[in-house]
């Protein structure tokens, strides 16, 4: 970073604390009540692992399990986090204006010293399969940390953000490979795999990293045509922010480039953290494989009567939702309506629309309820007829989804892909709507960890088509099934 830049950051977060101060800011506060809010279910969490208590459902709908932990750490530091914190004077000045600032804690440092004893050797799965353990990647990995102070960042410095590109979206044909002439052409879908080569002590073969052992999958068992990530790089999807070159070094060498226009990557609540530029600037760069996006976050392609639109649900879902982190999926607000404007424009397509985006349209149980990314997506062109997402780091395939009750039936059929590379477990909430979810033991990662996998479709002119999920290690596919024109919705 030039000392310029690094002069306009500090003086730009000195101004911010300084408003803060007299209470001309109210977005500091807000990002503490979430915390807060948050940390409800870190105090859960807890006594799930001491006690096998599981909370309830209102305790889920508070804040945000990965930020559960966040303002214990601001209290109290994890050492080798400080130790990055204090070697650089931009995280120094926010940790140190976040922890003179910041409620109390009420996670005591005895109930987390009891909590990392017990997730020492095995993890504690949540409700989605979200597993606590000490390991990297795992939720109780101290520099999670790093990601919240590259967020608070983006609140005291909102200008470094990258702004939302205004260049004409990507829309495109897709076909076979000319080595696949005759067939239809083969997608594979990998979410949130954005790790990169990562080692862990506690599995049995730690020289082999779960986003290696997938990605190794795909390319040895698939000739595909297309490859699609629905985002998410770790920690905080970095160009020169620290952790510096994250979005380089974690997922954009380690793609495997499928040819000219035949690779596609989605925007995350991740790579917003580290203000969109390792996203942007690194992933989307004209000369790389994903050079096609046009710079631009969102793009649709066409097959026969087949109309995919991959969607940007990371850059504006705090300004629509009114939540922290990005976690809430949205693709826009009232003034901000670029990409709801574009999507309308396809509302009388004629055949099926199957969406991308890396936010959930739905929770964990598959209910649209209060999700503003379903309602912003269905207003614009009216429900679609499948929907593959990341964010949650699981894989399921939803049987139906439903809107508060079980009753009506809503015909999407909405897929998780969100376990491409992080660790987790065996997920425990209702799983009465589902026809599949990743729950088979991982023996190399040790338990409690489940495999990490991917999908893969086939469309047909016609407009149905074929799914299959994977997981690492296996040839295959642990759910398949072929969806005819009449199994599928159409506008």
């Amino acid at each position: 970073m030039s000392d310029l830049n690094l002069s306009r950051i500090l003086n730009n977060i000195t101004a911010y604390i300084e408003r803060n101060e007299t209470k001309c800011e109210t977005e500091l506060n807000e990002f503490f009540q979430y915390l807060v809010e948050s940390e409800v279910q870190g105090l859960a969490l807890i006594t799930l692992a001491t006690k096998g208590i599981q909370p309830k459902q209102n305790i889920l709908k508070q804040g945000s399990i990965e930020a559960g932990f966040v303002l214990y750490w601001i209290h109290y530091p994890p050492e080798e986090v400080l130790k990055i914190i204090d070697s650089n004077i931009i995280f120094k000045t926010i940790f140190n204006a976040l922890k003179s600032e910041a409620p109390a804690t009420r996670i005591s440092q005895v109930e987390y010293q009891n909590l990392m004893a017990i997730v020492e050797t095995k993890g504690v799965p949540w409700n989605d399969g979200t597993l606590f353990g000490k390991e990297k990647y795992e939720q109780l990995d101290p520099f999670w940390l790093i990601s919240a102070l590259n967020y608070a960042l983006n609140l005291m410095s909102p200008s470094d953000i990258v702004k939302f590109p205004n260049n004409v979206a990507y829309s495109g044909q897709l076909s076979p490979k000319p080595d696949h002439v005759g067939s239809d052409p083969v997608i594979g879908i990998v979410g949130d795999w954005g790790t990169g080569l990562y080692t862990d002590k506690n599995g049995v073969n730690s020289s082999i990293s779960p986003s290696e052992r997938v990605m190794n999958d795909i390319k040895k068992n698939h000739n595909l045509d297309y490859l699609l990530h629905l985002g998410d790089v770790y920690y905080a999807g970095t160009d020169y922010r620290p952790l510096p070159f994250e979005e380089w070094l974690n997922f954009k060498v380690l793609w495997p480039d499928q040819g000219k226009d035949r690779n596609f990557t989605l925007n995350s609540n991740h790579e917003m953290y580290g203000d969109a530029s390792g996203y942007f600037k690194v992933a989307l760069e004209s000369d790389g494989p994903f050079g096609h996006q046009n710079g631009m976050s969102y793009f649709s392609v066409n097959y026969g009567k087949w109309l995919l639109i991959g969607l940007d649900s990371g850059y504006y879902s705090d300004s629509a939702n009114g939540t922290k982190f990005y976690m809430d999926g949205a693709i826009g607000t009232d003034l901000f309506n670029q990409q709801i404007k574009w999507l309308e424009s396809f509302k009388e397509h004629d055949g099926p629309i199957m969406i991308m985006s890396h936010h959930n349209p739905c929770d964990f149980t598959g209910d649209v309820l209060d999700n503003t990314l379903w309602k912003q997506v269905t207003d614009a062109i009216g429900t679609p007829a499948v929907w593959y997402y990341g964010h949650v780091h699981n894989g399921v395939v939803y049987t139906q989804l439903k809107d508060g009750a079980a009753i009506p039936y809503i015909p999407t059929k909405a897929r998780c892909c969100g376990h491409g590379a992080i660790p987790f477990g065996n997920a425990w909430e209702t799983k009465s709507n589902i026809d599949y979810y990743a729950h088979t033991p991982d023996t190399v990662m040790g338990a409690p960890r489940v495999l990490n996998g991917y999908a893969t479709i086939t469309l047909h002119t016609d407009g149905s088509y074929d799914e299959s999920f994977y997981e690492s290690g296996n040839t295959v596919a642990v759910y398949s099934r072929h969806w005819s024109v009449n199994d599928l919705q159409t506008n």
